[in-house]
């Protein structure tokens, strides 16, 4: 099958297969020398009316410059060069020797539509006197790539069609048409030869075709790996599948050389909806199902379906309740989705996306809004400090008897809210009843039947207070601090003040004794004293409080109470774990009860509360002025307080929880928690035999 364009080159001696003698040598030259008499002829299939490669020749002569016949590698110079058959000699005269001729027919031009080009050479030996022949095969040097426009793709793409083929890694339509890379064009089936450069082994093609139906349709691609004498068959073709598709093949043609190589370019997937299912078009589902009708060229290897962005591989063999697959043959399937597919899914639009791909490298995809009824994701439609919670449902159609549902999924009581129509399908819903901390469910019901999918929604935890369970301790100076170095400063004590006469006089600490079952290690400690030091102290309440201790002024303390705190939800009440005694007052300062009385001998008040402010800074007391003294109950900006005070002793380990009642809906931004076994501590009364221990503070939220 292949088709050799030879050339016979005959090496002549004056006298044929003889000696030369001696009356001879006067008319060829030199008795060393030898004459070359080169015929060439092309056969009839290279040669038409339009082309003739002969036009286009070149000859060249080279001699071996080195006797070493056997190496792999020999040097060689050119000696003679013709440029056509008319610069060539009818005897051309070599010196006895080693030689190689090299013959170019053709035209050369990198892309030409033309004639092909064709090439070979062959060593031969010049021996003085001796007659000898030589033939130079010369065989295709050109790449021919074939461009077929096939009666499918003329009839659907009349207008405008054209290809176009370029020596370029990919198509460029600017490179091509602005001479940048070599290109030719065609309207009709045509061939075009390539000779390509250097380093070049990709050829990109391109398809251009208009009509009224299909629009437009413009198509590239790639041959890769091009070589020399091989023929590449380009055909666009419109497939003559129901889902009709542009088809690209490519292919060699074996008849040129002994290559078995094929590159098929087929025509991506289709995807449509079977009948009453338009897939382009935004579906509003109640009830119902819908079916893909897939085809491919190729065998199909994957679907997958993408609902709302989250990818799911469709077993191609196999089916469930809410996909089911059918296959046709393994070129074309049918996917159906079935309301157990839309079940699961909340209110709203959703994107489902359909991918599929095949084994020829065709892929295809389709995306479809689907509208479902049911409850919309609630997302962070909720205010947890002021309760409130907005739901919103997609309903279609007639909204009576149609009420939005939702439960503490803990105790499982459904609570009926009545839906508002707030425009189009949609309808919302209200609650001042939404709590921190708790997993919700919720969903839309039509008279007793639940329409959509039930939804769940986890409420965050409220903000706690920092090293509640007091595990973080250190000491600057004299004075023990209930947060670790590096913390930033929460909770204080009127350590600072009681230390200024020594190390002794911290009335508050950590200590090993814990609540029963805590994972920490240390609780807070507390005791009330009276430091005293060459006849000067006052009575200390031992305490620990949400706060600073602003400083001392001479025996006296500045205490600001209250730190910034950012309320993310409300708190229902506040636990901890606490033990104390109270003992008998002996230390009787300034303070006096309602009918004017000391308290001496009287239990010492132990004092708990928690007070939720709206403040613009700290509360500072002084205690050296009983009007910055303050009741947590009636302070100006309290918005919640809760309040505990006992004269009793519980020495063992309590749990106690302390409720938090209202007296405004403003939100605050202070926070103030105290710890005292002595209340009357401002006024520096209390007993010496006072102490607490506190561990594990927590605010509660539901």
């Amino acid at each position: 099958m292949r088709r050799l364009l030879t050339y016979a080159l005959s090496l002549f001696a004056v006298a044929a297969c003889s000696q030369l003698d001696e009356t001879e040598v006067g008319s060829i030259g030199r008795v060393d020398e030898g004459a070359v008499k080169m015929s060439i002829s092309a056969p009839r299939s290279v040669t038409s009316a339009q082309y003739d490669p002969m036009q286009c020749c070149c000859v060249k002569i080279y001699k071996y410059l080195d006797s070493d016949e056997g190496s792999d590698v020999r040097s060689r110079g050119l000696v003679r060069k013709y440029d056509s058959l008319d610069e060539m000699p009818e005897q051309i005269w070599l010196l006895a020797g080693d030689y190689a001729a090299v013959v170019e027919v053709g035209d050369k031009t990198v892309a030409t539509t033309a004639g092909k080009c064709y090439a070979g050479e062959a060593d031969f030996k010049v021996e003085a006197g001796i007659i000898g022949n030589i033939e130079v095969e010369c065989k295709l040097l050109s790449t021919v790539v074939a461009v077929v426009f096939d009666e499918t793709a003329q009839k659907k793409l009349p207008d405008n069609a054209y290809a176009m083929l370029a020596v370029d890694e990919e198509f460029n339509i600017s490179r091509a048409q602005n001479g940048d890379v070599p290109s030719l064009r065609f309207e009709e089936d045509g061939e075009g030869y390539f000779m390509m450069p250097d380093g070049e082994t990709t050829i990109a093609w391109f398809f251009h075709g208009e009509s009224e139906e299909l629009g437009t349709v413009e198509r590239s691609g790639v041959i890769e790996n091009v070589k020399p004498a091989v023929k590449y068959t380009v055909t666009f073709r419109y497939s003559k599948d129901p889902n009709g598709m542009l088809s690209f093949d490519v292919g060699i043609d074996e008849s040129v050389d002994e290559v078995d190589d094929t590159i098929a370019f087929s025509p991506d997937p289709t995807i449509k909806g079977d009948e009453g299912f338009d897939i382009t078009a935004e579906q509003l589902h109640t009830a119902g199902s819908y079916t893909y009708v897939i085809s491919a060229l190729a065998e199909i290897s994957e679907i997958s379906l993408f609902v709302d962005g989250q990818r799911h591989i469709v077993p191609l063999a196999d089916s469930d309740e809410a996909v089911k697959v059918t296959r046709k043959d393994g070129k074309n399937y049918e996917v159906t989705l079935t309301d157990a597919f839309f079940a699961p899914l909340a209110g709203g639009a959703h994107e489902v996306k359909i991918y599929v791909a095949d084994t020829d490298g065709g892929n295809g995809e389709h995306s479809t809004i689907f509208n479902t009824q049911g409850v919309l994701p609630i997302g962070s439609n909720y205010d947890l400090w002021y309760g409130t919670a907005d739901f919103t449902a997609m309903v279609f159609g007639d909204n009576e008897n149609t009420v939005i549902e939702y439960r503490d999924k803990s105790n499982g009581n459904w609570k009926a809210l009545e839906t508002n129509h707030a425009g189009g399908n949609t309808y919302k819903a209200h609650t001042d009843d939404f709590t921190a901390s708790t997993e919700y469910e919720y969903r839309l019901k039509t008279g007793s039947t639940v329409t959509g999918a039930t939804l769940s929604v986890k409420t965050p935890d409220g903000e706690q207070l920092p090293n509640a369970d007091f595990e973080r301790w250190s000491q600057s100076g004299a004075a023990y601090y209930p947060y670790a170095s590096g913390d930033k400063p929460f909770w204080d004590t009127g350590n600072p003040g009681a230390t200024t006469l020594g190390e002794s006089y911290n009335l508050t600490n950590k200590s090993t004794d814990k609540r029963p079952g805590s994972d920490g290690t240390y609780s807070a400690y507390m005791h009330s004293a009276y430091p005293n030091m060459i006849g000067i102290g006052k009575f200390a309440a031992g305490n620990i409080f949400v706060g600073k201790f602003a400083g001392t002024q001479g025996t006296n303390g500045l205490v600001d109470f209250g730190q910034p705190f950012n309320f993310t939800a409300r708190p229902k009440a506040m636990k901890f774990w606490y033990k104390n005694h109270s003992g008998k007052i002996d230390k009787d300062g300034d303070y006096r009860d309602a009918s004017g009385n000391k308290v001496t001998g009287q239990n010492d008040l132990t004092h708990i509360f928690i007070a939720l402010c709206k403040w613009d800074g700290p509360h500072r007391v002084d205690t050296r002025d009983t009007k910055t003294f303050f009741d947590p109950r009636t302070v100006e900006g309290m918005v919640g307080c809760g309040f505990f005070e006992t004269r009793e002793s519980c020495e063992t380990w309590t749990e106690k929880r302390l409720d938090i009642t209202y007296y405004s809906d403003e939100k605050p931004n202070f926070l103030v928690v105290v710890f005292t076994c002595s209340a009357y501590g401002d006024y520096f009364t209390g007993s010496t035999d006072s102490w607490m221990y506190v561990d594990d503070v927590e605010l509660v939220y539901r």
